[in-house]
């Protein structure tokens, strides 16, 4: 296949592992920047010409840490001058390599604050600046790219800011939208549609709908090709976006299989047996017993099953919801009768792990944290801890560790997810709904057969988790106390399944994007 072409790649946020502490975890908030990490891993690995540009925030988003990032990888390049809102505006640029790739990182710490602001006005100016950023810094490197790709409404502008300008002559626009949820298909007020700072006759009303600045709808207008990030989510955008549904392709989001499988996982491997597997993840499981009790002062047992999440907090995930109901039979001890809403149940003997942060200006969620930190505290103390807190090190612990990976958001609404991929990664057993990138890749498992590899919840209810629940926990406690290997098969066909959730596999079904927009270019 040609690879002669070069690619640049623009996010509003990406996971940036070299970084360290706090940079990295300012500069990512959820499931698009670490895919955006990924990414570039995977268009590197597959030689891919590109290079990445992204905003450096100032301040973490939890902590409101002030960021330094002299002590990292990137180092400034110089200062471009942008235009803004019909003046000039200097930002500086700094450069570093992501994954064997260039990434340039835009810095103006009055605009870009905090990822994900919940200033409406501060949002819509920090995705006017990175749009016209964009063409500013290519130019200035003297980079004529053959395809620009955008991630996400937050950088819809870039299209008008680069389109009308004779040095990009050709460009092809490539646009992918990550979620069907309204809080990601960003919206503005439409008295500020001004700010953008694009040409009015040509573009005010393409960026306009309903009276609101429609930034997915605009892209979906102005981009040569779309795509979803699964093949649910390519259905449910064809029906957000009807009139575009023939430009919209869905390509499952993959992960880096180098940067989220324990160490001891991929030893493993190379042996291909079954209890190297369960002893690898044995020593996961232990390193992170240890931290959830560096973290919390809670000791669990490595001898219990241990469920887990870490995950943004957001209404259509469901987590309290789905769990509130049973939480207290999952985690009573194997054996006993306990009281729930749904009636006296079985206590199943699972120790739970949760981590994760709601958005500031969801209160909602942020109710949900005051009470999973209830249940740690007092009603559930020593057999579920939640920890307010989303970084690289409690993802990477806690989908390695955990026996059980548990993801429940509202049937149609996940636009993909990847937890469960990077569970599977690393041979863990997903309990999940039945949608998203999850449908793709995990089968029910038999416990007859003893053909699957994970676990849906099917029918979509709580009664459901705590039934699924206990078939994992009786084939757990069956291996751990009887032998029986029926566990260790599990946790290999989940292993098996992951083996296509690379991103080089993703990698490989954007390349065939990419040859059709170079073959319109040259048509």
């Amino acid at each position: 296949m040609n690879k002669d072409y070069l690619v640049v790649f623009v996010t509003p946020e990406i996971m940036i592992p070299e970084f360290g502490e706090p940079a990295c975890g300012a500069n990512f908030r959820g499931g698009l920047g670490i895919l955006a990490g990924d990414i570039m891993e995977g268009l590197a690995k597959k030689n891919i010409k590109a290079l990445g540009i992204a905003p450096f925030y100032d301040l973490h988003w939890m902590t409101r840490e002030k960021i330094s990032y002299e002590n990292t990888p990137a180092k400034p390049l110089f200062k471009l001058k942008v235009g803004f809102n019909g003046k000039a505006k200097m930002v500086g640029v700094m450069k570093m390599e992501r994954a064997g790739l260039e990434l340039f990182g835009i810095q103006s710490p009055e605009i870009f604050d905090t990822l994900y602001t919940a200033d409406r006005w501060q949002r819509l100016q920090q995705e006017v600046l990175i749009g016209n950023a964009v063409p500013s810094l290519l130019k200035k490197l003297g980079v004529r790219p053959d395809i620009i790709w955008l991630q996400e409404g937050h950088t819809a502008v870039c299209i008008p800011a680069t389109k009308g300008d004779p040095y990009f002559e050709g460009t092809k626009f490539l646009f992918t939208t990550h979620t069907p949820a309204p809080e990601g298909m960003e919206k503005f007020h439409g008295n500020w549609i001004c700010e953008l700072g694009v040409d009015a006759n040509l573009y005010h009303q393409i960026f306009l709908k309903d009276g609101l600045i429609d930034m997915t709808g605009a892209a979906m207008i102005l981009a040569d090709r779309v795509t979803a990030v699964s093949q649910e989510h390519c259905e449910t955008t064809q029906k957000i976006f009807p009139e575009f549904a023939q430009k919209i392709t869905g390509i499952t989001n993959g992960s880096s299989f180098k940067l989220w499988t324990s160490p001891r996982v991929k030893a493993a491997r190379k042996a291909a047996d079954r209890l190297r597997f369960w002893e690898a993840h044995q020593e996961d499981k232990a390193e992170l017993i240890k931290f959830i009790f560096e973290k919390s002062g809670k000791e669990f047992s490595l001898k219990k099953p241990q469920m887990g999440w870490v995950r943004r907090l957001a209404w259509y995930k469901n987590q309290l919801p789905m769990m509130a109901p049973v939480i207290k039979a999952i985690c009573a001890e194997k054996g006993t009768v306990t009281e729930t809403s749904y009636g006296p149940l079985e206590g199943l003997g699972i120790q739970v792990f949760c981590s994760g942060r709601a958005h500031e200006s969801d209160s909602g969620c942020l109710g949900w944290m005051a009470e999973f930190e209830r249940w740690t505290r007092d009603e559930l103390a020593d057999r579920f801890v939640f920890l307010p807190q989303y970084d690289l090190k409690t993802l990477k612990l806690s989908v390695q560790g955990c026996d059980i990976w548990f993801s429940s958001p509202m049937p149609g609404w996940e636009a993909c997810g990847q937890s469960d991929q990077r569970a599977a990664f690393n041979a863990n057993v997903n309990l999940s709904t039945y949608g998203g990138g999850a449908r793709e890749h995990i089968k029910e498992y038999n416990p007859v057969t003893g053909e699957g590899s994970g676990f849906f919840i099917e029918p979509y209810d709580p009664r459901t988790v705590y039934n699924k629940l206990k078939i994992i926990s009786d084939l757990y406690y069956a291996w751990v106390n009887a032998g029986d290997s029926r566990w260790l098969n599990l946790r290999m066909n989940s292993f098996e399944e992951s083996k296509a959730l690379s991103a080089l596999n993703m990698i490989d079904c954007y390349e065939k994007i990419f040859q059709k927009l170079l073959a319109s270019k040259t048509s």
